[in-house]
């Protein structure tokens, strides 16, 4: 298991810069809509205002929109021309509109958008934010598609693909038990009941014995509409029930919940489990997982040791530059320290600014260089605050013999940073 803190990654890696399009003549509702947008994404956002500038930010960055935001009427486009035009250059879309005639709405369905939306209300700038983060989440995540109805299958291919998720398909529960058990991309299933080798009961349940809520989204299907099968998939672990054939609109905003589901409850843990400030492990989740791997080296199965990391003389940096350059100094330090400890390792931020590592299977002989690397990541950082450049340094204590319980290595490893700092700061102490 990775203990490291995962580093985000940057948008601007990407091989292909990606762009939103917002298409709008109203400068007050361009302005809003931006907002809205940049709230949620961080690459470049285009305006157009006019069917030209639509057609003239197409051909300039051809291939590098992720999707467009699109007014239904433009001056000498009022007839919704921009939105076809945007759908033909294969540019997934979303329609603001102002009317809730039927006919207006069918003729946007049959473009082939993902959704519409109504200007009526400001309050649904916040739908414009909600699914646009929905959607490029979406771009990462497959879906998996579990029916013995080719035909079905297809269908919901074609939905799930409009909404940008990755789509696979399977015909019975053994396939689909095997494609998710080697595809950690998967994170939504989509299981009819009645199936050959394995129904969409048992595959649940199996699914549900190593995929959390958090980890797999399962929506369960049936052209039956009995409301015992629907509380029995429930109860066996899924998140949703429909009944097929199902609406384009329903099956979207069922999927839609279901995903977001999983993004509040990865937050919430994300919330729960790390440092608000540095983004590493806090203190709670740190004595929760070292506890596992502590056992794991009683066992025998590892070797552990544990550093406890002070940053020296902290308190002035605070008092000379001020508490938001304290703050500086402790999330650039983390950043490095979290990109030098090895994946194994377990690093978290104990408190103020002190930090705990644990260090597994650093053989004997490489402790001494392992530790001094530490040392040397934290000083290698340049600050510059008030016109002045200066470096900070760090004491360290470890502990490497395992006593009687992690309690007592970390508060060996605790003793052993003091001493370090009374033999002069700026070096590592060994407890043992």
């Amino acid at each position: 298991m990775n203990r490291q803190q995962p580093t985000p990654v940057d948008a601007t890696e990407s091989k292909v810069q990606e762009r939103i399009l917002i298409v709008e003549n109203s400068l007050l509702y361009t302005t809003l809509i931006e907002s809205a947008v940049q709230d949620v994404f961080s690459g470049p956002v285009d305006i157009a205002r006019t069917f030209d500038e639509v057609v003239s930010f197409t051909e300039k960055y051809r291939g590098s929109y992720f999707m467009a935001l699109l007014n239904l009427a433009l001056p000498g486009a009022e007839f919704g021309e921009a939105v076809t035009f945007v759908r033909e250059q294969g540019i997934p879309s979303i329609v603001f509109t102002s009317s809730i005639k039927p006919e207006v709405i069918e003729k946007i369905k049959a473009i082939g958008v993902i959704d519409y939306i109504l200007k009526e209300n400001i309050a649904n700038l916040e739908l414009v934010s909600r699914t646009v983060r929905r959607l490029d989440n979406n771009r990462k995540i497959t879906a998996l598609v579990v029916d013995d109805s080719p035909t079905v299958r297809a269908q919901m291919r074609t939905l799930l693909e409009m909404h940008l998720f990755q789509v696979e398909e399977s015909c019975d529960g053994l396939e689909a038990l095997d494609k998710v058990t080697r595809n950690d991309h998967i994170k939504l299933v989509i299981t009819d009941y009645e199936m050959p080798n394995m129904d969409g009961f048992e595959l649940i349940k199996k699914l549900r014995s190593f995929k959390d809520s958090r980890e797999l989204a399962i929506v369960g299907m049936s052209g039956q509409d009995d409301g015992r099968l629907a509380a029995n998939f429930i109860r066996f672990g899924a998140d949703d029930f429909a009944v097929k054939p199902i609406s384009t609109e329903e099956f979207a905003t069922r999927i839609s919940m279901c995903m977001d589901k999983i993004d509040l409850l990865n937050e919430l843990m994300l919330r729960a489990t790390t440092d608000h400030l540095t983004k590493l492990w806090n203190r709670r989740y740190f004595l929760t997982a070292a506890s596992t791997l502590y056992s794991s080296a009683a066992r025998g199965q590892i070797e552990i040791c544990i550093a406890m990391i002070d940053l020296d003389f902290f308190k002035r940096i605070n008092d000379t530059y001020g508490h938001e350059a304290g703050d500086e100094v402790l999330r650039q330090i983390s950043t490095k320290l979290n990109a030098r400890v090895r994946d194994t390792d377990l690093l978290a931020r104990m408190g103020g600014e002190e930090f705990c590592l644990l260090a597994v299977n650093v053989g004997q002989k490489f402790k001494a260089a392992y530790f001094a690397s530490i040392a040397a990541t934290i000083a290698s950082v340049t600050f510059n605050f008030g016109g002045e450049d200066f470096r900070v340094t760090t004491s360290i204590g470890v502990a490497s013999s395992l006593g009687s319980s992690l309690e007592d290595m970390i508060s060996r490893a605790d003793r052993a940073l003091y001493e370090a700092k009374d033999a002069g700061r700026d070096q590592y102490m060994l407890a043992d």
